[in-house]
């Protein structure tokens, strides 16, 4: 839920930056007929004009990287978890003893513990 939050609010905030961009584009090269004899043109390559499109293009890239992190799949990655050296150790000798990797042998565990514990049963050791 707070990821869906976070991509919709996002995508609020780049529509509306670019529709911004868009806007004034569209408003800095649209020529429209003079008022009076005395016509005022602007430089549409005035330092502060580029400055702040190139903080809005800037700030449409980062918003696009945070978009690209919260979006990148995390369903199905296994997390690294540093076991001790001697319980390692045991889940090798015991992998080669039954023929099984050592992390088959933790997944089955960590999987019969989890079972235990929504179960609310307590928690059977092995010897």
């Amino acid at each position: 839920m707070r990821r869906t939050i976070a991509v919709v609010v996002l995508l609020g905030f780049l529509v509306y930056t670019g529709s911004y961009v868009f806007v004034y584009l569209f408003r800095a090269f649209r020529l429209n007929d003079p008022g009076s004899d005395a016509v005022v043109y602007v430089w549409h390559g005035d330092p502060m004009i580029r400055a702040v499109l190139v903080a809005v293009l800037f700030a449409i890239g980062l918003l696009l990287l945070l978009f690209v992190v919260i979006m990148r799949p995390s369903a199905g990655q296994r997390t690294a978890v540093r076991l001790r050296p001697d319980l390692w150790s045991w889940l090798a000798d015991r992998g080669d003893a039954t023929g099984e990797t050592p992390e088959a042998i933790a997944d089955r565990a960590v999987a019969a513990y989890r079972a235990s514990i929504e179960e609310g049963r307590p928690v059977r050791r092995s010897e």
